[in-house]
């Protein structure tokens, strides 16, 4: 956390604030969660959702591409993905990444840069970590669990721990672009 905290931000605000989860509120969360899944309510992040028609064309492929070589690798246990996902990926710690709920774009490129410095900082202390919106599909429970004041919204969810390699969809590695595909210099 400490290398997070360095990550340059806007004006130097360093606006962000994390809630780390783990024992018995991780316990409440996941309990919450999994109930919310099977009473067949589906949450949302405090983040205004994107549907995949309001992408632009390169977006939209990219996760056609993900998803068709997600399910091709996984095969017969794709089931995998959703029991994951409904478990919570089974975190032991999740890093609750935390912005001013009157935000400027500014203020969630601060706070992806920070997510970005304490999952690189995690890899270099030997931790996994999995940044994912599942994480925080439920704000309501978890501002209630954790005490989070209104005036703050959930904007991402690290998991923290320590992958199991023998799990097939911990051996999947997504298709990443060529460079040339985004990358344009000019002089």
């Amino acid at each position: 956390m400490q290398a997070a905290g360095t990550t340059p931000s806007w004006a130097n605000d360093q606006i962000w604030q994390v809630v780390v989860a783990t024992g018995e509120h991780l316990t409440q969360i996941k309990r919450a969660h999994l109930a919310a899944l099977q009473s067949g309510r589906s949450g949302y992040s405090e983040f205004p959702p994107l549907h995949r028609d309001a992408m632009a064309a390169q977006g939209r492929s990219n996760v056609r591409t993900w998803s068709t070589d997600l399910q091709t690798f996984l095969g017969p246990q794709y089931g995998q993905m959703t029991t994951a996902s409904a478990q919570l990926f089974s975190a032991p710690a999740i890093a609750y990444l935390l912005m001013p709920a009157k935000a400027s774009l500014w203020t969630a490129y601060d706070l992806g840069a920070f997510g970005q410095t304490l999952m690189l900082a995690a890899t270099a202390l030997g931790v996994d970590s999995m940044p994912a919106a599942e994480f925080v599909a439920d704000p309501q429970q978890l501002h209630t669990i954790l005490n989070v004041p209104a005036d703050y919204q959930f904007g991402m969810g690290i998991g923290l721990g320590y992958r199991d390699e023998q799990a097939k969809i911990n051996q999947f590695r997504s298709e990443r672009m060529p460079l040339d595909r985004y990358l344009t210099i000019t002089d």
